[in-house]
């Protein structure tokens, strides 16, 4: 009987007992670390505790906080900061935007707003800002005035945007040396304007050469300030050829 069954090795029984051990131990781990992260998730380490928002000028943090479409008490992993800067960006104002997460629980929105190229008179009479996208806001509250009156302008013209791309291109003492500026379209030049500066000139020309003919301004000022009366029109060249 005992030659038939035989027997087992004393090695066998203990190694078996361990990988069962060490089975349970990894599942134990597992789901403690499960319960952990459960746990976090649902603390007030894992919730946007503040949300700041910086560089608004025209927006206000109401403004911003809708269209990040979360709150304080929201997660603050999800949603991701890209997509959450795709949602200020859709902002008319907004020409840039970023987010800063900073753990535990501050966000912070960081904003740069096209910038103001012109002004408009309102319906009202109040002075309105025109930014650089061709967007007419109220403007800022205590401002004063310091670029060009557009005047004139029709709601929806094409030339008037591309007005003011080509606007927020000029230098600083260019811009705001114009005081003026109105359609004056012709059937040969449909975007034909004429601007007036504060250095006394009547400029004729289209919104296509502008960026290009405006530099040759500060001579013809710098010429004409000899004279303290001086005031002239000048048509700067406006057609392809010139």
């Amino acid at each position: 009987m005992n030659e038939r069954i035989p027997a087992l090795k004393q090695a066998e029984l203990p190694a078996k007992g361990k990988k069962r051990g060490r089975k349970l131990l990894a599942i134990v781990i597992a789901l403690l670390a499960i319960i952990l992260v459960f746990l976090f998730f649902r603390s007030s380490l894992a919730k946007i505790q503040v949300i700041n928002v910086e560089g608004a000028s025209y927006l206000t943090a109401e403004e911003v906080k809708a269209a990040l479409a979360v709150n304080v008490g929201d997660s603050f992993f999800v949603p991701s900061s890209g997509k959450l800067e795709t949602r200020v960006r859709s902002l008319k104002p907004v020409k840039e935007a970023s987010i800063v997460k900073h753990f535990p629980g501050k966000l912070t929105v960081k904003l740069q707003e096209f910038e103001e190229v012109a002004t408009e008179l309102g319906a009202d009479g109040k002075v309105q800002a025109v930014l650089a996208n061709g967007l007419v806001l109220p403007s800022k509250q205590g401002a004063l005035p310091d670029k060009p009156i557009l005047t004139g302008w029709k709601t929806g013209d094409a030339n008037f945007q591309a007005l003011c791309q080509t606007l927020s291109q000029l230098p600083d003492h260019l811009l705001t040396d114009l005081s003026e500026i109105k359609p004056d379209p012709s059937k040969s030049y449909p975007d034909r304007i004429k601007l007036y500066t504060r250095s006394r000139f009547e400029v004729v020309t289209t919104v296509g050469k502008l960026s290009e003919k405006i530099i040759f301004l500060s001579d013809i000022v710098e010429t004409a300030s000899l004279d303290a009366s001086f005031c002239s029109k000048t048509y700067f060249p406006y057609s392809a050829n010139a």
